[in-house]
């Protein structure tokens, strides 16, 4: 009869012990991702009278650069992961000036002028002057061709401080198509810059996948992570 006893008890305990750890586990939430956290932001500024929201390209031209690469004097965007750069085509790729240095990033007006790859919204304060970048802008587009280039011929390529589209042809960039590009940027803040990104798709040519995440808190790095497969 102990015996029997002592077994029910243990077996109570056990099953009472397994129903706490099944609660406690239902408590603890996940850990919100960079790009949560950042929709997060917008949604809250969003809500900020002072704040009001516009569309691109429908209500502002967006960002007037070709691609997410840049070297604007200590600022440098790189985006690079054990020695790969990721390049996002911001702008057909068809319609970008071949004698524009990429590195200088913005191109006014021409590259307005050249379709965007992707869409979005933006805050900004309803008074602004024309071309105020927003205080945070959300992007994301479906069908964006990203470029990966080994990063040694192309530290190489801009050591005269000039990357033209053709010099970046020359590289043999493995071209992509992003089937699904989001980023939130803070464009005009310099304590607390953020870029982050998430993307993924398929590279042309080689049926590889890829996928990366960009989180950037500083003007001058980024840390990537990049998997292709």
């Amino acid at each position: 009869m102990y015996r029997i006893k002592n077994y029910l008890s243990i077996k109570l305990f056990v099953g009472i012990s397994f129903l706490f750890l099944a609660c406690a586990n239902d408590d603890v939430q996940p850990a919100l991702t960079e790009l949560e956290k950042a929709r997060m932001e917008y949604d809250q500024l969003k809500a900020n009278p002072a704040f009001i929201e516009l569309a691109f390209p429908k209500d502002d031209p967006g960002p007037p650069f070709y691609a997410r690469i840049a070297v604007l004097g200590p600022d440098v965007l790189l985006m690079e992961s054990n020695g790969t750069v990721v390049i996002p085509m911001m702008r057909q790729v068809e319609c970008i000036d071949p004698e524009f240095n990429l590195l200088d990033l913005y191109h006014v007006p021409n590259g307005f002028f050249c379709p965007l790859t992707l869409s979005g919204r933006g805050l900004i304060e309803p008074n602004a002057p024309m071309g105020t970048f927003p205080v945070i802008a959300y992007g994301a587009g479906s069908d964006m061709p990203v470029w990966f280039v080994e990063s040694g011929p192309l530290a190489s390529a801009m050591a005269d401080g000039v990357l033209t589209l053709p010099e970046l042809e020359a590289l043999n960039p493995k071209k992509a198509v992003a089937s699904r590009y989001e980023e939130y940027n803070k464009p005009r803040s310099e304590e607390d810059y953020l870029l982050v990104i998430e993307s993924e798709g398929s590279i042309s040519g080689t049926n590889q996948r890829f996928e990366y995440k960009v989180i950037s808190k500083t003007k001058a790095k980024q840390d990537v992570e990049l998997r292709i497969w």
